[in-house]
Formats: structure tokens, sequence, C-alpha cells
């Protein structure tokens, strides 16, 4: 079952309009939310973005967090969920009407769960800089918005690469993120995460606006930086792209070893409880 707007359907049954502007013209947002260990994980952030995204894009869309969290518990509920690891996908768009120009700024919405198996920490020793794809700083360029272009690219040259992760350098040459997930380099020495500079045109993401939050409650210090890929090298640093599924960690960017992310690692599951 999937819920369209508000009603429980079976998902086989849905269908979405050719005037839909999330297709037209990528007019929306989505989110991935995490249900785990019977918790809907980072529903603050989640929230937080929602909100934040709506408000940018000028969309009305009437909900609070709390319809947000009851909508959530009632599909995971009617799909049998509620005992087990679940994904879903929120996505949110404008009413269709008019060109570029909207006829209407109410939102409709798509909300779809399915079981998740615990992701597997992956550390990766095929990794390089993405060639064909750059990102920019735009006014949009924050949020989790339909319009995924420069990502799928990314996916596409990794793929024809044989890379297991791959790089997103801004149009200045600075370090803006993976893939799918943001970067993340740690510094254990100093206590310090650094992650790219949002000035990078890189996402907002949730694991990011909870670190910002709540890194002193673990004796940590987050700063945004704007670092160059040479930046990276160094025997104090390991590096982890993370996402609201899980961390992985990059072990080797060409043929250039990383410092080991064992330690690392030991200390974000204390964070984030994986």
């Amino acid at each position: 079952m999937i819920n369209y707007n508000g009603n429980l359907i079976p998902s086989g049954s849905a269908s979405l309009e050719v005037s839909n502007r999330g297709f037209q013209y990528g007019d929306g947002i989505f989110e991935t939310i995490i249900f785990r260990k019977k918790e809907i994980m980072f529903l603050n952030e989640h929230w937080e973005r929602i909100s934040e995204s709506v408000n940018d894009l000028k969309l009305n869309f009437p909900f609070t967090k709390k319809d947000l969290e009851k909508t959530l518990l009632e599909l995971l509920e009617v799909n049998g969920l509620m005992g087990q690891s679940a994904r879903m996908k929120l996505y949110i768009w404008r009413k269709a009407g008019g060109l570029y120009a909207p006829d209407h700024f109410d939102a409709e919405f798509l909300l779809t769960a399915d079981q998740a198996q615990r992701k597997k920490v992956l550390k990766f020793e095929k990794v390089g800089l993405a060639d064909s794809i750059f990102l920019q700083k735009t006014a949009f360029s924050h949020l989790k918005t339909i319009s995924a272009l420069p990502y799928v690219m990314a996916g596409i040259e990794k793929k024809e690469r044989g890379l297991e992760e791959i790089i997103l350098l801004d149009q200045d040459g600075y370090v803006a993120e993976a893939s799918s997930s943001n970067l993340y380099f740690l510094d254990l020495g100093n206590r310090t995460i650094y992650t790219p500079s949002l000035h990078t045109g890189c996402i907002n993401g949730v694991i990011r606006r909870f670190l910002f939050k709540n890194a002193k409650q673990f004796d940590l210090e987050i700063k945004e930086v704007l670092w160059l890929p040479e930046d990276l090298i160094s025997d104090k640093l390991s590096i982890f792209t993370i996402n609201v599924a899980g961390v992985n960690c990059i072990q080797k960017i060409y043929t250039t070893k990383m410092r080991d992310c064992t330690e690392g690692l030991k200390l974000l599951e204390e964070i984030f409880r994986w």
C-alpha cells in the first residue's frame, strides 16, 4: 500500500497525470526516511528540511510534524512493517497547472514504504574524482529536489569507470560531496569533523543537520570547509560518506591511501546508533 494525497491505495493502482509538475518541470522535493528499532530516524531533521524546502519553493503543504509522523506510522502499520526496518520515500510536488509560472501553490504528495535491510558498512578502495559533473551553488542546491540529474549522471560516470564511489567537485574545484551522500573528514586527535561548505552546491543532508545540532554532545566540533582534493591527503583524516541509510568509508582515492577508518566507525556507531 501507498499513501497518495492522503488516500491509502494499492501501489499497483496508482497513476500520475501527464500534467504532473514533478514530471513536467521537476517542481518538487523528496525525502528518504528510515524506520529502525521502532523509531523514525532523524524525524526532527527531516521535518526541518521539508519545512525549509516547501517554503523556498513557495509550496502550500498543510502538514504539521505531528501529521507527518502519524502518516508515516500509518503506512508502516498497514504494510506490516512496524516490527521491521523500513525505507520510506516521500515525494512532494506542486499541483498541476500553468507552464513555468504555476497556476497553483498547493502541494500534492506520494508516500511509499518498503522493507529494508540494515546497510552494511562498505570500505571503498576504488574512488576517483568526477570528470564530467561539477556542482554549483544556487538558491536550491542545498535542497533535495526531484531534479537530481547531476547525481544521476555522476552515478553513470561511476559505473562507466568501474568505481565504488565518486567524489564531486564544485565549479571552482573544491570538494563538494559523494554521489549520494555528504562527505565527512574526521580528525579524531582534534575531535573535529570537517564537511564541505554549502557554498560548493552540496545538499544540506539530514545527517549534516543532525551533526551541526548535536556534535557538542559527543565532545566533537563540526566545521564547514572549502578544501581542494589535495587537502584530503593527510594521515590525520579518515573519510566517510554518510546519509540516512548508513555510513561508508573511503580507504583510497585513486592510488593514495587514506587513514584507516576503524576507530572513526566506532565513534559514528555511538553517535547514530546504527
